[in-house]
């Protein structure tokens, strides 16, 4: 009866663990890299910048400049886009470009049983030591 017992609430608290999964994917294609530098040629690092497709006031992505100054992004089809940097000294500049094609994306996702082959296994060797415990205390009473 305590094995079952223990066996459910395992079963209960073991939900919130698939929230805590991180999943990746790895797609290559045709993006876009925007250097970012100063006069004297110092990279423009870890500022913030906004992406724009033309006639739309959400950005399509926002983030910061990397160690070399440079944004990546891949546009999903052919449009004119704006960009907008700034740092928080208040220099910075805005301007337009334009892709001429859409990013070819390909990607691979792991399939689930890798991504949760850990939690099963985990599972497995929990219940089986359960089960050789319960084994040992059944025969003790026994005898």
């Amino acid at each position: 009866m305590t094995s079952r017992l223990l066996f459910i609430m395992f079963l209960m608290a073991s939900g919130p663990l698939r929230a805590h999964d991180l999943q990746y994917t790895v797609v290559g294609g045709q993006a876009v890299v925007i250097k970012l530098f100063h006069v004297d040629n110092s990279p423009f690092s870890f500022e913030g910048y906004e992406i724009y497709r033309d006639g739309e006031k959400l950005p399509y992505q926002v983030g910061r400049t990397d160690a070399l100054g440079r944004i990546a992004f891949l546009p999903d089809r052919a449009a004119n886009w704006r960009v907008k940097a700034f740092s928080e000294d208040g220099h910075g500049l805005d301007f337009k470009i334009g892709t001429d094609a859409a990013a070819t994306l390909s990607g691979s996702e792991k399939p689930a049983f890798e991504r949760y082959s850990r939690i099963f296994i985990g599972v497995a060797v929990i219940l089986g030591l359960f089960g050789f415990l319960s084994l040992y205390l059944k025969r003790r009473k026994t005898t």
